[in-house]
């Protein structure tokens, strides 16, 4: 169980164990945000319990945006415990074991960010000593962060050397999601440039500290994010305006040129009209009549929101504006105050269509929206007899997917992990859904 914590903070989910350390989601009511609460096992010894606080007290003196904040520290009913910032729930290691793909331009800066951190906490003399895939967070839409103080670990001579080894063997084995030295990432990852893949190769030989590497990963050509294109403006009338003036311009011009030259004044008139035979024209038969049948058109007919593992009601009033062909309007899921993941399933829309269709699009999803497509031929019943089609993560781009023709039938857009808003909440909309075939 874990120690009485001070009543300022609310324990919400146990997220497990780290070795000997209890993790738990809470909540600070003080300030209304996410905390998490990491403490000893009672049966700790005194030795083991000095050096978990020695460790999350050295991290506490040094600020950075790759580096997990921490709030408070201390010992309680015999537990060393720390509370820290939450940094979304998600590990490296998470990723990885979903195969979830990690884009150059988003893994780029974020393996630059976290040497720099790691730097930083170097240039303070302190030592993390356990850093690993499982010691990164790396949610959607949050900066990636160093993360776990005060763990047991493989670098046992606690050393800045081994630091920086065990962060670039973690960072290459989250691309090539093999043994670190197996293949160069460049080689898995498309677009990824193989200055990344010496970059990495040079950190885990010792050759870089975590400041070289920083700065190799920084001058390291990135992938521009692909975006989507503008929308379509009232602007783009003047030039096509301006051509149409100029087209009217040019034919009277010519019609006026025209008709001062070629008047009928100046034309010599025929005196006899030539005779014209009289020639019988065989009628021609008429061509055979041909049956062009109807092309099968794509309609939506219902949107309906989807909630079968919460309260069932997600914004069930504003489902129809996802297709209404209104660009202004918008379905929205509910605002979670704790990350998506960490309370259910998931949460989404159930689009009914009529007709043959092969891909499907949804606007005006939040960037770092998880998501998964499924397809049944009516609505289920039961989550497990929806039949998943695709999923991914939007990146910029608009959630879109290309499948095999399917006739009709009832669409579910899953929505898995949700981005964090301004206002420290969870949440992601649908502007409008479309089908083509």
């Amino acid at each position: 169980m874990p120690p009485a914590l001070p009543d300022r903070y609310h324990l919400e989910v146990r997220q497990g164990r780290d070795g000997d350390i209890e993790e738990w989601l809470a909540t600070d009511t003080a300030l209304d945000r996410p905390v998490l609460v990491r403490f000893l096992d009672a049966q700790a010894s005194a030795e083991r319990s000095q050096s978990f606080l020695d460790s999350v007290r050295g991290a506490a003196a040094v600020t950075h945006n790759h580096l997990v904040a921490i709030y408070s520290v201390g010992i309680i009913d015999g537990s060393a415990y720390c509370i820290s910032e939450w940094a979304g729930g998600m590990t490296l290691a998470d990723r990885v074991r979903a195969n979830e793909a990690i884009l150059p331009e988003e893994f780029v800066p974020n393996a630059a960010g976290l040497s720099e951190a790691l730097a930083a906490l170097h240039a303070q003399e302190q030592i993390h000593g356990a850093i690993d895939a499982n010691a990164i967070y790396f949610s959607a839409a949050h900066p990636a962060k160093i993360a776990r103080f005060g763990r047991t670990g493989t670098n046992l001579a606690l050393d800045a050397a081994g630091d920086v080894r065990d962060l670039a063997g973690a960072l290459e084995g989250a691309l090539t999601r093999t043994d670190p030295g197996t293949v160069a990432p460049s080689q898995v990852i498309d677009r990824l440039s193989p200055e990344v893949d010496g970059a990495l190769r040079e950190a885990r030989s010792g050759s870089f500290d975590a400041g070289a590497l920083a700065g190799a990963l920084h001058t390291a050509p990135t992938p521009l994010t692909h975006k989507r294109p503008k929308d379509w403006s009232w602007r783009w009338l003047i030039p096509a305006g301006l051509l149409s003036l100029m087209a009217i311009v040019l034919i009277a011009v010519s019609t006026s040129l025209l008709s001062d030259s070629g008047s009928s004044e100046s034309l010599p008139l025929p005196t006899t009209l030539p005779t014209v035979p009289n020639t019988i024209v065989p009628a021609r038969p008429a061509p055979p009549t041909t049956v062009v049948s109807p092309v099968p058109t794509t309609q939506i007919l219902s949107a309906v929101a989807y909630d079968p593992f919460g309260s069932g009601g997600e914004h069930d009033e504003l489902a129809a504006a996802a297709i209404d062909g209104d660009f202004t309007t918008a379905w929205k899921t509910e605002s979670y105050l704790d990350p998506l993941p960490r309370q259910k399933a998931g949460v989404g829309l159930v689009v009914s269509v009529q007709g043959p269709t092969t891909s499907l699009s949804a606007t005006g999803v939040r960037d770092g929206t998880v998501w998964s497509v499924y397809w049944a031929e009516n609505t289920p019943s039961d989550f497990a007899q929806w039949g998943l089609v695709d999923d991914g993560t939007v990146r910029g781009t608009d959630l879109t997917t290309t499948f095999p023709l399917r006739n009709g039938g009832t669409w579910l857009i899953w929505f898995v992990d949700l981005p964090a808003a301004n206002d420290g909440t969870y949440n992601s909309t649908i502007t409008e859904v479309r089908f083509e075939s």
